[in-house]
């Protein structure tokens, strides 16, 4: 009986710097097809996949979501190029770091002046309860913890496989 050829998950993981549940998920949620296996069950991986898992970790380092990373290998799989879509995506990546630069900027010119404030009434504070510092701010915008990308990022629960 032959050898089925084929990168076993552990050896994928190794070369790839991806955690074996990692791809596990990756192929749950549907971003890798799901590998032949061999008769004894385990997962029989090719060079193609250890490309696209160094694809998603750089794509990834770049600050594309899952789901952006699964239309960029949607369109590359289906023979269109997609690095038009790919620029597009970062246009509005950047768009959204500079934005979020803007509001981290006004919030520090904020809170510099409210410590400057606080530390001239040190001395004159008498705190009991609640820090008197804090009520007597003014209410900060909440947009300055918003997502650094125009989609929110979530994390689908995982699953695992048995």
């Amino acid at each position: 009986m032959g050898r089925m050829a084929g990168l076993l998950i552990g050896d994928v993981a190794r070369r790839t710097g991806v955690s074996a549940p990692t791809i596990r998920y990756y192929e749950g949620v549907g971003l890798l097809p799901s590998p032949p296996r061999s008769g004894a069950g385990y997962r029989r991986y090719s060079d193609a996949t250890i490309d696209e898992l160094l694809f998603i970790r750089k794509a990834q380092a770049l600050g594309f979501s899952l789901d952006e990373i699964a239309e960029i290998l949607q369109l590359s799989r289906s023979g269109t190029a997609p690095c038009s879509h790919v620029l597009s995506l970062a246009h509005q990546h950047l768009a959204a770091v500079d934005e979020r630069i803007r509001q981290l900027r006004a919030f520090r010119a904020r809170l510099a002046a409210d410590v400057s404030k606080w530390d001239e009434q040190r001395a004159a504070v008498t705190c009991t309860g609640l820090c008197q510092f804090i009520t007597d701010a003014e209410p900060t915008p909440t947009n300055v913890t918003r997502p650094l990308t125009p989609r929110a990022r979530t994390r689908p629960g995982r699953t695992r496989r048995r």
